[in-house]
């Protein structure tokens, strides 16, 4: 143990070991011979030599073993979070802060940001790393006001297309911080991705963003008012898509651009704030031959959960009925509940404080199966995405391994729907589903829906928040055409605005 003793005033001697490293030095020519030999001097070789070895790892794909060998370096050294990272310049600590992360050591990765950050304070990446950091500790308050004062005061990154040609086109895209959190999740390899977490559709498979100079601005609170992003830009790509989390960032971009000139935008947040589930139940059972389930917006006060739930039976809801957290997607809130001591534990243990109460209407066939089928709208067309069969009411996309690939006649449909709907669907309800771009107003959404038995085309849910991916396309074949599909029409629309702006 003597050799991770840290040295103290009492030390001055070298110790033997100390000696011989010198010794070593000397014979490689890397020290002068009689040079005073410092205490310490071993324990100093090995730090320096195990963090350039943990560095070694990190370059070579061995980021656990990397993370390991720093871990202990830094206990070794003696470092603390105040003097941790020390000497380094900022890609360096940048490293040293996606190793710590690595090896789980999340509160000295924070203080490396930190460190950061008073040296770069206007670097985006590094505060949503920073956010993302905190959120993971469990400062959940802290981590919002940190990126909300952060982008109050710079909404506005810009990256440059690296095409060798001329950019397609300057974009100018608007995303919002009003609910949406930053976190972060571990990759297989050991590393860490940064993610948005609500409020957003994904454009990463609709566009290739790097043929374009792209301009990403931050609403958040009414900064946009206060610092409007400058021109000119051919477009703007509003990505914003949650009417419910996002309700603030949406309203103040759409004052913005009441008073402001502006060229062709994909999505007005006037439309987008329109999408939501009661507001839909309002507008969408007008149109004959279309239903939605009856949805009602509830919100829970403090210890109120009893009184809430009176008044969800006061307004008519009989059981079972669907409750979940409004701004909420993926079912993460979503339940069937059957009777009234369920819904008095599902509020009991809610978080929120804002629901949805849904009429469940059965749509099960015969046979016990329920479909679930899904269209994107893109600049006025209906493109087909996936055709689910599944044994349970709440229909998601992970069945298709799982369930629907054990049944043969269930991918075969899949495939009819997806080469030609109307041929499962029937003329008709295509038909009367291709009205709806032109009612929503979006130049992109999705809808999920199934037909009922008597033809009526039931809704389940209308939006531009739904994500576009090729997460299924590896395992059924099949789909990647029509997913090529939907990234090529997203894609030509936003050319054809960029164009029509230019003329």
């Amino acid at each position: 143990m003597a050799l991770f003793k840290k040295p103290s005033d009492d030390d001055a001697a070298p110790s033997d070991l100390d000696k011989e490293v010198a010794e070593a030095f000397v014979a490689m020519g890397r020290r002068d011979k009689g040079a005073p030999v410092a205490a310490g001097l071993a324990r100093e070789t090995l730090i320096s030599l195990m963090f350039r070895h943990a560095d070694l790892l990190s370059q070579s794909g061995k980021p656990q073993e990397s993370a390991t060998l720093y871990e202990l370096a830094t206990h070794i050294a003696g470092f603390d979070s105040a003097t941790l990272g020390e000497g380094k310049d900022i890609e360096d600590l940048r490293s040293l802060g996606a190793i710590l992360m690595t090896a789980g050591r999340f509160e000295y990765a924070a203080k490396i940001y930190e460190r950061i950050i008073e040296a770069v304070p206007d670097d985006h990446d590094d505060h949503i790393r920073l956010a993302s950091l905190y959120y993971i500790l469990d400062r959940k308050q802290q981590s919002r006001d940190f990126l909300l004062e952060f982008f109050q005061k710079h909404p506005l990154t810009h990256t440059a297309s690296d095409r060798d040609a001329e950019p397609l086109g300057k974009i100018l895209r608007f995303t919002g911080y009003d609910k949406t959190q930053y976190k972060m999740a571990p990759r297989k390899d050991g590393s860490f991705k940064y993610y948005r977490s609500g409020g957003h559709f994904m454009a990463q498979y609709l566009l290739n963003l790097s043929d374009y100079d792209l301009d990403t601005y931050v609403v958040a609170r009414d900064n946009i008012a206060d610092q409007p992003p400058a021109g000119p830009h051919d477009m703007i790509l509003n990505i914003i898509a949650d009417a419910d989390t996002e309700y603030n960032s949406l309203k103040s971009l759409e004052a913005y651009l009441a008073k402001t000139p502006h060229p062709p935008i994909v999505n007005h947040p006037t439309q987008v704030l329109a999408t939501t589930r009661d507001n839909n139940c309002d507008r969408l059972n007008k149109i004959a031959g279309i239903r939605f389930p009856r949805t009602e917006r509830f919100t829970l006060a403090e210890n109120e959960a009893t009184g809430l739930a009176n008044q969800i039976e006061a307004a008519g809801f009989s059981y079972p009925l669907i409750i979940r957290q409004t701004g909420t997607h993926t079912a993460i809130t979503t339940e069937l509940v059957t009777n009234r001591p369920a819904l008095d534990a599902y509020l009991a243990g809610a978080t929120g404080n804002s629901f949805y109460v849904i009429e469940f209407v059965e749509n099960a066939s015969d046979a016990g199966h329920y479909t679930k089928m899904r269209f994107f709208a893109i600049d006025g067309r209906l493109y087909p995405v996936v055709h689910h069969i599944d044994e349970v009411w709440n229909v998601h996309g992970g069945n298709r391994k799982t369930f629907m690939a054990q049944h043969d006649w269930m991918l075969e449909k899949e495939r009819r729907f997806m080469d030609d709907p109307a041929s499962v669907i029937g003329q008709s309800a295509y038909a009367l589903l291709e009205t709806l771009p032109g009612i929503i107003g979006l130049d992109f959404f999705g809808f999920d829906f199934t037909l009922l038995e008597d033809g009526t085309i039931l809704i389940f849910e209308l939006n531009p928040a739904m994500r576009h991916s090729y997460a299924h396309a590896d395992n059924f074949p099949y789909l990647k055409r029509h997913m090529d599909a939907i990234g090529d029409a997203f894609t030509t629309m936003v050319n054809q605005k960029i164009a029509h702006n230019r003329r």
